[in-house]
């Protein structure tokens, strides 16, 4: 893919304004994520893992959040974890850019993993999901 001179896959800025090419890039990285991600069992469970911490995402978002932050364990967006959940984000955290084509025009939207997040005294608790007695029949086969 090629890239303009000093601009970054997922971070081109002009004037310290967003350009198209910052759209495009996500785009691109979609694309070389989805070859990379098909190319061996290897690189397929490694992108099952981030699935797995990040399930309630359609396909696309999943694809976004592997190739950005493969180690990601539970993203959402600002409003969630500042409004719902009473934490935090991090000043300097990079958001992980979602391609968001609901609206007219394609445009990105940003969410955040956890550990991006700060707990505050009023925070809700924080528990990642995971599999137990209560929830075994559901992903049982």
């Amino acid at each position: 893919m090629e890239r303009p001179p000093g601009c970054s896959i997922i971070f081109c800025r002009k004037g310290g304004k967003p350009t198209p090419d910052k759209l495009s890039g996500i785009a691109a990285l979609a694309r070389e994520t989805l070859s990379r991600i098909t190319d061996g069992y290897e690189q397929w469970a490694a992108f099952l893992g981030t699935v797995s911490r990040n399930y309630k995402y359609p396909f696309a978002d999943q694809l976004m959040i592997h190739a950005q932050r493969p180690d990601a364990s539970a993203c959402a967006d600002y409003d969630v974890w500042t409004r719902r959940m009473g934490r935090y984000v991090r000043r300097g955290a990079k958001g992980i850019a979602l391609l968001d084509t609901s609206g007219d025009a394609p445009r990105l939207r940003y969410v955040f993993d956890v550990s991006d997040t700060g707990a505050r005294r009023n925070s809700r608790p924080f528990r990642p999901w995971t599999v137990n007695d209560g929830n075994l029949s559901e992903v049982r086969l």
